[in-house]
């Protein structure tokens, strides 16, 4: 109706066609690396960022609850966790509130070469927010599977040394275990989630890993805005579903 009596167009504007979502994607990562498709490409994000900020109900902090697969793997880390509090309490020297914190940022910069406060102001959390809430599920199951390996190691090193082993001795292990052979798959792939889904849904750049950054696909998009997503209101209606997204928000 805006365009209609515009005469200076090759054809007429009511010939240009509408794309749904889904297409509007594609055409953006089909294009070739030029100036046009990195506008394309930075519209295309505009209008994601907008539609997820509507859809998550103003804002995107927990735009990784949408994904049917959070709530599972959310549980999983939060048991696998005590498989590595539990030998920090018994194994490692220091003091209890200073050695939990150290050690989860050697953790997270093993992982994610950020630690905990880094990622905090990438995403702008709350002091109140809880780090691992906001992750995605298969960086999830990763970080479990590292807590899981470390908190073991800490057990083995103490009885091999029939003591309580330092933060340095602990960093040393966690060292180890992101050089090991075994571990070098399930890194790669969390990192790439972690930098091209945080950038894709919440517009975020985590530098530290910015080389493993992708284009994501519509089907990652229908994981946690489209219809393959969980309606936030509905996950939270389920009693058990609700205690424990009120325990990893603490």
């Amino acid at each position: 109706m805006q365009f209609a009596p515009e005469n200076n167009f090759v054809s007429k504007i009511t010939q240009l066609g509408l794309f749904d979502f889904r297409a509007f994607l594609n055409i953006g990562m089909l294009l070739a690396e030029s100036e046009k498709a990195k506008r394309v490409r930075s519209l295309i994000l505009d209008i994601i960022i907008s539609t997820i900020n509507e859809k998550a109900g103003g804002g995107t902090k927990y735009i990784n609850w949408r994904d049917r697969d959070f709530l599972p793997a959310a549980i999983q880390e939060e048991n696998y966790r005590k498989n590595l509090t539990s030998p920090i309490n018994d194994y490692v020297d220091g003091h209890p509130t200073y050695k939990y914190a150290a050690i989860t940022d050697m953790i997270y910069k093993a992982i994610f070469h950020e630690n905990a406060r880094q990622y905090r102001e990438l995403l702008k959390l709350e002091p109140k927010d809880n780090v691992k809430a906001t992750m995605y599920a298969e960086v999830l199951r990763v970080i479990s599977s590292f807590e899981n390996g470390v908190g073991s190691a800490i057990r083995d090193r103490s009885f091999k040394l029939s003591r309580k082993i330092s933060l340095q001795e602990v960093q040393d292990l966690i060292t180890a275990q992101a050089e090991s052979p075994a571990m070098s798959p399930f890194l790669y792939d969390a990192r790439q989630k972690m930098a091209s889904l945080d950038l894709g849904l919440r517009d975020v750049y985590h530098d530290g890993i910015a080389g493993y950054l992708r284009a994501l696909s519509p089907e990652e998009f229908e994981r946690f805005i489209g219809t393959d997503s969980i309606d936030l209101e509905k996950l939270l209606d389920n009693e058990e579903n609700k205690h424990v997204l009120e325990r990893l928000k603490k």
